[in-house]
């Protein structure tokens, strides 16, 4: 479990239930050129690190390249309570197994996917880098 949680503290509690049950999130990367960008992501969280797949030679990808440093978020209720911001560190984790064949992937995507239409194993195909977020600093309500 990471350390920058206290799971004894209801924020820190409630961030950690979204980061397991939460599908999507926004992670922000940032351009050569210093811009931020910001684009949905789905994710799963290890209880260190945030996992994601990206398309191979898009604006991410590139971005993580250029420059590690990146923001991650989840939404907040309706009323701007409850919300979880992650700063950290971003690499490409060629270890990562492709999405249709990671497990824990699966079993929080394979819903989600159905919904959107997505076919599991054409979705690993496309979507094909692995991107893991290793925190460093954690903001909670």
């Amino acid at each position: 479990m990471s350390t920058l949680f206290d799971p004894a503290k209801p924020a820190h509690a409630d961030a950690l239930d979204h980061l397991e049950r939460d599908v999507v999130g926004w992670l922000t990367t940032v351009t050569p050129d210093g811009m931020p960008q910001t684009s949905i992501i789905c994710f799963i969280w290890d209880g260190e690190t945030i996992l994601t797949y990206s398309e191979p030679g898009k604006p991410k990808t590139r971005n993580v390249a250029a420059n590690p440093r990146v923001a991650f978020n989840l939404n907040s209720d309706d009323h701007g309570d409850h919300w979880v911001s992650i700063e950290g560190t971003a690499v490409v984790d060629e270890s990562a197994p492709p999405s249709d064949r990671h497990d824990p992937w699966m079993a929080k995507h394979a819903g989600p996917y159905r919904h959107w239409g997505m076919d599991p194993h054409e979705t690993a195909e496309t979507w094909s880098v692995a991107l893991r977020v290793t925190p460093t600093r954690v903001r909670v309500w």
